[in-house]
């Protein structure tokens, strides 16, 4: 069966894994505050997960959206960049506009 679902553009991409990548470092904050609250495991028997555990796994999925974020940039033509940045409204603390303007910069464009 053929797709014929419109794709989505640049902004939309950049607002989907920006959001993914904040919501997983949130969730694995969570998790790694309940892993340190745990209960202790019996004596002589290791934590099936820890605390380090926990940080090391939010690190890897924050880096992974990161990197997902990175590459969508990267790969975006000039007039992508621009037509999404203009769609963000160039809102500072925005992280989508943010994101697009530095890459922007990066690539000496004008706004």
């Amino acid at each position: 069966m053929e797709n014929t679902a419109p794709s989505l553009d640049l902004f939309t991409l950049l607002e989907i894994a920006l959001e993914e990548r904040n919501e997983a470092a949130e969730a694995f904050d969570i998790f790694k505050q309940d892993a340190v609250m745990a209960h202790a495991p019996e004596a002589g028997h290791e934590p099936a997960v820890t605390s380090e555990d926990a940080a090391k796994a939010a690190a890897e999925e924050v880096d992974g959206f990161s990197a997902e974020v990175t590459g969508l940039l990267q790969a975006a033509s000039d007039e992508d960049l621009s037509s999404a940045y203009r769609q963000s409204g160039g809102e500072v603390g925005n992280p989508v506009a943010e994101a697009l303007l530095g890459e922007l910069k990066r690539r000496n464009l004008g706004i």
